[in-house]
């Protein structure tokens, strides 16, 4: 009832930019002015495997180290982000105060975004949003990966399969353990349905930090028949 309520107030309130409050013109469909977007701390130079910001180097195709000792099992990342001032304040705002417009506004970027990465490759078969135990879910009344993933799907036409993976273990937060204690606590976390051998699947998040959760969901993914796993992100955090 709270999202139906914020979603026609959404639809009354004039059309401002969601950072600087200026009065947008019909031609700017992302929700945010010229200007803010020009000022977004995009991500320009990253790792294809992890998306971990790297200095700027001259070629198509680089690779944290990292990613060279320890490959991780999805295929690759696209972020569109830094994740710091303001997308961390957008990201913020709809996760925790049911801002759904900033998942309209994100996803749209990320969809311009993924249009361009992907000129020379076929797009993945379906879209899964990371899932959240329904505890969580209940208490924050909707999956904010879930919502950004509903815009990308019907931006570039791909399946939205919500229901290919469950959360069964309610873990604790990440932000703050080591990589070893991220590993831990997800052991077992996920459970997947059997998939159609061959699929292609693109992972949906809001931010990346480590990769763990990632890493982990497309373990079992693929355990279930999945060939592939893509990452879809709004933001990459600077974690190594």
């Amino acid at each position: 009832m709270v999202n139906h309520w914020l979603n026609i107030k959404q639809r009354l309130t004039p059309n401002y930019c969601l950072l600087c409050q200026q009065r947008l013109d019909s031609k700017e469909q992302s929700g945010l002015c010229d200007s803010c977007l020009l000022d977004l701390p995009w991500l320009t130079s990253a790792c294809v495997k992890c998306a971990l910001p790297l200095k700027s180097v001259r070629g198509e195709s680089l690779i944290c180290g990292h990613c060279q000792k320890q490959p991780p099992v999805f295929s690759q990342t696209h972020a569109l982000f830094h994740y710091q001032f303001p997308i961390d304040r957008l990201v913020s705002r709809l996760k925790f105060h049911q801002q759904l417009r900033y998942a309209k506004a994100l996803g749209q970027l990320l969809c311009d975004h993924i249009r361009f990465q992907y000129q020379n490759q076929p797009l993945p078969d379906l879209l899964f949003p990371v899932p959240l135990h329904r505890k969580r879910l209940r208490e924050r009344g909707f999956n904010q990966a879930q919502e950004i993933a509903r815009v990308c799907s019907k931006e570039l036409g791909i399946a939205l399969r919500s229901d290919l993976c469950k959360r069964q273990k309610n873990t604790a937060h990440q932000p703050g353990l080591t990589a070893r204690e991220r590993r831990n606590n997800l052991k077992q976390a996920f459970t997947c349905q059997a998939l159609k051998p061959g699929c292609r699947i693109a992972l949906v998040d809001d931010v990346m930090t480590t990769g763990t959760t990632m890493n982990e969901l497309t373990r079992c993914l693929l355990k279930a028949g999945c060939e592939e796993v893509h990452l879809w992100c709004i933001a990459r955090a600077h974690y190594q």
